[in-house]
């Protein structure tokens, strides 16, 4: 039916005014006017206006504000069966998925979700590198805010490997497939690879980081994940006497699970903002300049079925191929020598860390090797772009991987037929030795290895995505811990052997 669709805008964190939007609602409308099959009312296009800058606001507070606020402005059309379009940029993107699973996903409301639609723009669905920075720099960068200092409990949340984005990214896994149905949600992630080098911060290489659009990572982005489960093998004495020695080396891999699938693009020469380059900011109202974000929402808008939605996914994922070839070098012409850069696809792998209890380990060394020999040395030069843990969730490391170097890659030129990069063997295979640093006492844990395997780097470095790898340690309990005694003559039992562990 003409006109039965509502589309709701959501804009990002730390934004004090409408004007984020720049002339997106008004391309829209007049998108909607000239193109009757996109089924839009143009009289209902709704702007948010969200607080993220006050530091008592969560996400749930952010979440259960949103339903309130869509009943209110929205509720008569919902209740008359429209559904609306959501078009989020950057952590608008987390929020309406955090409603969308806290309201409509584990505790439903209904069987029908009032949103079709969700189409998010350089979203940082598994957090941003930018958060650690701490609220007073992060509000001085513009390539994500506008100067304003943002709210301290969602920039939590932001951080890599934060508690509260893992326990929503490891819910995802567990979806059904939410393009099909009587009532399907269609999800789409589009961001750019472009850093706008007129909003780099020369004090914060995060800002011009190679695989992110200057703020949030592709891999970051990309709800196309995995999920793998290493086990450590339960303990074998391996030393008798009064407090016998332990060994459990092996971790074992469970099966990786991959996530629904979702319609994923990198759009051409897009940052994260700036009216020049940024994904959203650098829209304009006249249509048919052939803006390559508004291409790409416009197909998304048209989607009406499962079978549209899948052939989506596959053009996007070869439009995302062809974009990366195409952006592959990038030549900056300055007053002193050219600089030159490589765009390869990149990776992330966030390590979780626990015992077999459930509980956090936090104090670890965790060594990547490479090759048949399980060597850290055969790991190929440039793999490693980043490591950072979790400042308030220490058992959550994430890193970030060059994927291309990592598999191997073909030269790489100028556009002068200068080399540069040679071609590179990539790891072949990948594993890791894990250990603790609490291996002696009455609770502690063993050293554990992951043999290095080819399957193991297909499992962990994808090109554009996110593997999270939660790592299960077996706690060692000794008997002193609790022990029973019939004598009756007082004793200190301070000290003393520890005992063999108990199950």
């Amino acid at each position: 039916m003409p006109g039965s669709r509502l589309v709701v805008l959501v804009h990002g964190w730390s934004v004090t005014s409408t004007d984020t939007y720049g002339d997106l609602a008004d391309r829209l409308e007049a998108e909607g006017r000239r193109d009757g099959g996109l089924d839009l009312d143009v009289r209902n296009i709704w702007l948010s206006k969200y607080v993220s800058f006050d530091d008592d606001v969560r996400m749930e507070d952010l979440s259960r504000a949103f339903e309130a606020a869509i009943r209110r402005e929205l509720g008569q059309e919902l209740d008359a069966g429209k559904r609306f379009i959501c078009i989020a940029h950057s952590t608008g993107g987390p929020v309406i998925r955090d409603w969308w699973d806290r309201l409509y996903v584990q505790v439903p409301r209904s069987g029908r979700c009032p949103m079709s639609h969700l189409i998010m723009l350089a979203p940082p669905n598994f957090g941003s590198a930018l958060a650690q920075l701490g609220k007073s720099r992060v509000g001085r960068i513009k390539a994500w805010t506008s100067g304003v200092e943002p709210g301290q409990r969602v920039l939590d949340w932001l951080e890599l490997g934060s508690p509260e984005a893992w326990s929503l990214n490891r819910r995802w896994f567990e979806y059904t497939d939410s393009s099909t149905g009587t009532n399907p949600v269609y999800q789409f992630v589009l961001t750019g690879q472009s850093i706008d080098r007129s909003l780099y911060d020369h004090l914060n290489s995060y800002t011009g980081e190679l695989g992110s659009d200057g703020v949030v990572r592709a891999a970051s982005a990309n709800l196309n994940a995995t999920y793998v489960r290493l086990e450590q093998q339960k303990p074998t004495p391996i030393a008798t006497g009064d407090s016998p020695r332990y060994e459990a080396l092996g971790l074992k891999a469970g099966k990786p699970i991959a996530s629904p699938r979702v319609a994923f693009a990198l759009i051409p020469g897009r940052s994260h903002s700036g009216k020049e380059m940024g994904i959203l900011r650098s829209i304009r109202a006249e249509p048919g300049d052939g803006h390559p974000t508004v291409e790409a929402i416009l197909q998304c808008m048209r989607v009406d079925s499962g079978r549209a939605y899948a052939a989506l996914c596959d053009r996007f994922a070869q439009q995302t191929e062809t974009v990366q070839r195409a952006e592959l070098v990038e030549k900056e012409v300055r007053l002193l020598p050219d600089r030159w850069f490589i765009h390869d696809p990149s990776s992330m792998v966030i390590f979780r860390v626990v015992d077999h209890r459930g509980y956090p380990v936090s104090t670890f060394d965790l060594k990547l090797i490479a090759g048949a020999e399980g060597d850290p040395n055969l790991l190929p030069k440039g793999f490693a772009i980043d490591r950072q843990a979790n400042s308030k969730a220490r058992e959550n490391i994430t890193y970030f991987f060059n994927a291309a170097v990592m598999h191997g890659s073909p030269e790489v030129v100028g556009d002068g037929g200068e080399v540069l990069r040679k071609t590179t063997e990539g790891a072949g295979m990948l594993g890791m030795e894990f250990t603790p640093h609490l291996t002696t006492g009455l609770v502690h844990f063993l050293p554990a290895r992951l043999k290095a395997t080819t399957k193991t780097l297909r499992a962990f470095v994808k090109p554009n995505e996110t593997t999270m790898v939660e790592i299960v340690l077996q706690r060692v309990v000794r008997e002193r811990v609790y022990r029973l005694t019939r004598e009756r003559a007082p004793r200190d039992f301070k000290r003393g052997p520890d005992g063999p562990a108990v199950d």
